[in-house]
């Protein structure tokens, strides 16, 4: 693609980074305010309450956006804040699940409910059915270009 027709997209490049920056700024300080918690502790409590409260920790790290050696560290944080505990796969010694403790089920529980009262007000108030449908569709394909681009082997 020649240099020229980098207009045609630049606008929205920018728009891109400079929304996630001021929404991502907006969560993060409304979850630390609110619930002393980062939002990637919250990510992390929410995979696992959605999975049921446990999850390995491979399928944990493919969920969130950390690298393995970032979860890991995040993990004994959260260990020792009592949020989660680590726990053995009887079926594979090598293997470890992450589990939430009731402290972290209760934590992200009530912290969810802000969390989408803020994303209702920001989208809810803001986009129709038709502008998120269409917002999903184009960050799915973005997603899916990313993704090829990471792992060539990925679809």
């Amino acid at each position: 693609m020649p240099a020229g027709d980098d207009t045609r997209w630049m606008t929205a490049w920018m728009l891109l980074i400079r929304t996630h920056t001021r929404l991502w700024d907006a969560v993060e300080e409304q979850m630390r305010r609110d619930h002393r918690l980062t939002m990637s502790r919250y990510d992390v409590l929410a995979h696992l309450d959605a999975a049921g409260g446990r999850l390995g920790l491979g399928e944990l790290a493919s969920a969130i956006a950390l690298s393995p050696s970032g979860l890991s560290k995040l993990l004994d944080r959260m260990d020792a804040s009592g949020l989660i505990r680590r726990e053995p796969d009887p079926d594979d010694q090598r293997a470890v699940f992450a589990a939430t403790t009731p402290r972290g089920r209760a934590l992200v529980r009530s912290a969810r409910k802000g969390h989408h009262a803020l994303l209702r007000r920001t989208f809810g108030t803001t986009l129709n059915d038709r502008d998120v449908a269409d917002l999903t569709r184009i960050m799915r394909k973005l997603d899916a270009a990313a993704r090829r681009r990471h792992d060539p082997g990925a679809t």
